[in-house]
């Protein structure tokens, strides 16, 4: 097994909840650390409000640490500094194959525990910048995600798919906090705010800059939905989701998903994941997303990468596989 280290910070929830940060140590497998996003993403609420859950309803200490999403999170886990992490299916497809972000090596202890809520691609755009779709994206200033995070990756096919070349933008790496700052400034033109949906930031932004989610292409969706994507899904985003938007969205999305390492023990993973199932009611009070969540849907699109053996029993236990 991995020996494990100590790091993390305590994180501290607007709601003024402190989650202490602890010993991550898959041998010790009722201390565990869970690596989670950015400040101004769903992610880092989201897995606040987690930790403090499992800590206080079960006998296993979750601690939560903040990060720049997905990649860097795998990474951590992949080094032996954290147990679990929020990510998207692909960027743990990527990591279990050793391809793309995880070209220089397989992480083949990853494991899934269940895919949660649709993670949305919102392609927002200044109305200053003339942008009415994704390709007049060309030539412009934008915003594809935190460097090392799924926003990134998936700016990058969102564009290829409507025939702009990442190359031919003038590309800011920045997070969700950062990236709104830009728009504000009139720094950039347009951003990708990849998360669920009501997205906080997406909220923020288009409520303080005139600004607007640019709807895909019918071609750039069955670009990013081939077989080659099999982790990703057309996604429309209802009318009236935010200020000013008269009619439906169309977009992409794929699942943003619990990764945990195969060396945390089952029953562990087990217990946290039958507390995660059956308290959807008590955590939709702590953060609207996690209404969103269904045990039903957090087998699917899982692009053939294995479910820990501890989640695996509760899904069979509740008729979820057979």
């Amino acid at each position: 097994m991995k020996k494990k280290s100590w790091f993390g910070i305590s994180i501290l929830l607007s709601a003024g909840l402190i989650v202490s940060a602890c010993t991550s140590n898959a041998e010790n497998s009722n201390s565990l650390t869970f690596t989670t996003g950015t400040t101004t993403g769903v992610y880092y609420p989201l897995g606040a409000l987690l930790a403090t859950h499992w800590t206080n309803e079960t006998e296993i200490d979750v601690s939560s640490q903040g990060s720049n999403g997905s990649v860097e999170n795998l990474n951590l886990m992949k080094q032996g500094e954290a147990d679990l992490a929020f990510t998207t299916v692909n960027i743990i497809w990527e990591a279990y194959n050793g391809v793309g972000s995880f070209e220089s090596g397989a992480y083949e202890d990853i494991r899934i525990l269940g895919n949660l809520y649709p993670n949305v691609s919102h392609i927002i755009a200044s109305t200053d910048s003339g942008i009415a779709e994704i390709s007049d994206i060309l030539g412009t200033s934008f915003v594809p995600g935190a460097a090392g995070s799924a926003t990134e990756i998936e700016s990058k096919l969102i564009l290829e798919s409507h025939g702009v070349d990442i190359g031919q933008v003038n590309e800011n790496y920045v997070g969700f906090t950062e990236a709104v700052d830009l728009m504000r400034n009139k720094q950039v033109d347009a951003v990708n705010i990849y998360t669920g949906v009501p997205a906080s930031a997406a909220t923020e932004l288009i409520s303080t800059v005139d600004s607007k989610v640019i709807s895909f292409s019918d071609e750039g969706i069955a670009n990013m939905t081939t077989d080659d994507y099999p982790w990703n899904f057309a996604y429309t985003i209802e009318e009236g989701t935010y200020d000013g938007q008269e009619g439906p969205i169309k977009t992409v999305g794929q699942f943003s998903s619990i990764a945990i390492d195969v060396n945390v023990d089952d029953d562990t993973v087990y217990e946290i994941t039958k507390s995660l199932w059956e308290s959807l009611d008590k955590l939709g009070e702590g953060h609207a997303v996690a209404k969103q969540f269904d045990p039903a849907e957090a087998v699917k699109g899982t692009a053939d990468v294995p479910l820990h053996p501890g989640a695996e029993r509760y899904y069979k236990e509740i008729g979820v596989l057979k």
